[in-house]
């Protein structure tokens, strides 16, 4: 069963034993409705999350059941929190993704393999896919309609612009 990351315990905030959260989606909430949740890709533990309210541009605070104190809180800094694939809610547009649905993808130009998709990154302009090309350095193409001709699903077909690689 497929994994997908929604976010991940920041730091502990207060002495009441509250987190700080950074999600990794666009619904921060959804990480509280599909509660518990893993707290690795493979891992078994869980933990169930309340979310509290936002904390700046990123960030949440929530509660994690059977937490009461700072120490409890600091304990699980760095833990990522995961959920089933198949546990996210259905897409209902048709250009919207959800990153790990990508990964894996092989990347075609001009009817002719380049690579696949090894990651989806954002370092705060837009979404990048990472692309791993055979025998050679992985590179980002910025995920825009420019580049990104048609996603089907076992490919996508893209346009590189020149010089990229």
């Amino acid at each position: 069963m497929k994994r997908v990351c929604l976010g991940k315990i920041t730091s502990a905030h207060g002495v009441k034993g509250l987190v700080k959260i950074l999600p990794f989606g666009e619904d921060p909430l959804l990480i509280e409705e599909l509660s518990p949740v893993f707290t690795g890709e493979t891992s078994s533990d869980q933990v169930s999350i309340k979310m509290k309210n936002s904390a700046g541009n990123k960030y949440w605070l929530a509660s994690v059941e059977g937490v009461s104190e700072r120490n409890g809180a600091e304990a699980l800094r760095g833990t990522s929190l995961w959920v089933e694939r198949d546990a996210l809610p259905k897409i209902e547009n048709k250009n919207t993704y959800y990153h790990a649905d990508l990964i894996g993808l092989k990347v075609i130009e001009d009817k002719k393999e380049i690579g696949e998709v090894v990651a989806v990154k954002n370092f705060g302009a837009s979404d990048l896919l990472e692309i791993k090309p055979a025998g050679k350095a992985t590179f980002y193409l910025p995920f825009i309609k420019e580049n990104i001709l048609k996603i089907q699903s076992d490919k996508i077909i893209v346009k590189i612009p020149e010089g990229l690689i």
